[in-house]
């Protein structure tokens, strides 16, 4: 069924080129686009525009080539797809494993990718955008010496979709301008994506999981420090490594609840990951670390019962570890486990009977009896309840010191009016009605002071 959509979308196209033997309206056979290219580049100079970029740590004017819609091929390594792709072979079993890693030239995998752009580009209203026949294609696509694009996947996608939906009106899309990198490694590819896109679009356009699914697999695929990756994507190391442990946070949060690389369902949890990672080195002791995990995790299945934004209440248990884990402990009533490989490896193979470590132990039991789909409901009630309980006294602190605060305001700014006001140049206009609602209101505190001094 692909197939024959392939060549009916050649039909609709109309270009006035013969399509190569084997090329369909996702791409032309590597041959076919390397000898176009050769054939392309072979027309004089003057007749040819040029495009300047930063590439390979220079400045390089690449000439403009105008090609067929339906030559090029789309880069199954883009970064904006990698936490789709993942989520894909998640949910689709009848995929074949290697879509997405094996040969690039498959129509399988070209299809798929092609949906899987089309989606972000209907998320960031690309389509809507080219939609209007007036919107022309501006900026050249960039592909690399084999015709695989490395910046324009989702105009590219887009452009075919609406050609193919109504060929007289998007007849323009026909024939696309492109310029065609030099011969390069891997690397090149990833800086010149990290420099267009990442950097350009200050990451907006990016889910967070897709930015740190693309940074571990540049990390994996070519080596990479945190320092290069650092450099690659303009964030400093302290920000790679909190990308990729919110990553590592959210890959285990999936694993836990049966949802493996189903990154759709974590991309709106950003601040909560984030905030967790930052709030982990705010808690003492392997034990209330994993009890914190836990708690968070369950709070993210249900963030409405949190009140108020989550990241927010990810700090609250955080600051309040130890008021939550009491809370807990007291409803669950959790006994001290008995001696398991898991828990003795992390204490040299004893099983701690007391002192901080058997606290470790009882907050591990804890953490994995919340984590428990029976016990979650009522986990993320008492979680709930314990920092609110604590929101209430700092409200409650905040409110019983509000008079004394209020006072020493009032005396500093009276005893700076004081140090610098008293001159005979100053207007006196009006200062006597405000000193006496000043001492009216003075009188009022006092009595309020003296009747109450007992309590």
């Amino acid at each position: 069924m692909a197939r024959a959509r392939n060549d009916s979308a050649q039909v609709a196209s109309g270009s006035s080129r013969r399509t190569p033997p084997g090329a369909t309206r996702l791409g032309w056979p590597r041959p076919a686009r390397v000898h176009e290219f050769a054939q392309l580049l072979q027309q004089p100079q003057a007749s040819r525009a040029g495009h300047r970029f930063e590439f390979q740590g220079r400045t390089q004017i690449l000439p403009v080539l105008t090609v067929p819609v339906d030559l090029p091929k789309y880069r199954l390594e883009n970064g904006r797809t990698c936490s789709l792709q993942t989520e894909y072979l998640a949910v689709t079993p009848t995929a074949r494993p290697d879509l997405f890693t094996g040969d690039p030239e498959m129509e399988d995998a070209q299809e798929v990718q092609h949906q899987l752009l089309l989606s972000l580009a209907n998320v960031s209203n690309l389509r809507d955008f080219f939609a209007e026949p007036s919107q022309k294609q501006v900026e050249p696509l960039i592909l690399d010496e084999d015709g695989f694009v490395v910046n324009g996947n989702r105009r590219l996608a887009t452009w075919r979709e609406l050609l193919l939906s109504d060929p007289g009106v998007y007849g323009h899309f026909r024939n696309i301008e492109v310029v065609v990198l030099p011969h390069c490694d891997p690397r090149d590819i990833d800086r010149l994506e990290a420099r267009l896109q990442i950097a350009k679009e200050i990451r907006a356009d990016y889910t967070w999981d897709a930015l740190a699914s693309m940074m571990r697999r540049h990390q994996e695929r070519n080596g990479m420090s945190h320092a290069e990756l650092a450099e690659l994507y303009d964030m400093s190391e302290a920000d790679v490594r909190t990308t990729l442990d919110m990553l590592s946070y959210a890959e285990e949060y999936l694993q836990s609840r049966g949802k493996p690389r189903k990154w759709s369902e974590v991309s709106g949890d950003k601040f909560a990951f984030s905030t967790l990672v930052s709030s982990r080195e705010r808690v003492a002791g392997v034990g209330k670390k994993e009890l914190l995990k836990q708690s968070v995790f369950t709070l993210i299945d249900n963030p409405d019962q949190a009140g108020g934004r989550l990241y927010a209440a990810v700090k609250d248990i955080a600051e309040h570890i130890d008021v939550v884990h009491d809370r807990l402990q007291s409803h669950f009533n959790v006994a001290m486990p008995a001696p398991v490989a898991e828990v003795t490896d992390l204490f040299g193979g004893v099983t701690p009977a007391a002192g901080p470590e058997a606290s470790d132990v009882r907050a591990i039991a804890l953490a994995a009896h919340i984590q428990q789909p029976t016990n979650a409901e009522q986990a993320r009630q008492v979680i709930v309840d314990a920092i609110e309980s604590q929101r209430q006294l700092r409200r409650d602190a905040r409110t019983a010191s509000f008079l004394l605060t209020s006072c020493s305001k009032a005396h500093s700014t009276l005893a700076e009016a004081v140090r610098v006001a008293l001159r005979p140049e100053t207007s006196k206009a009006g200062v006597e009605n405000q000193l006496q609602q000043i001492e009216a209101l003075v009188a009022t505190i006092r009595a309020f002071v003296n009747s109450n001094a007992a309590s």
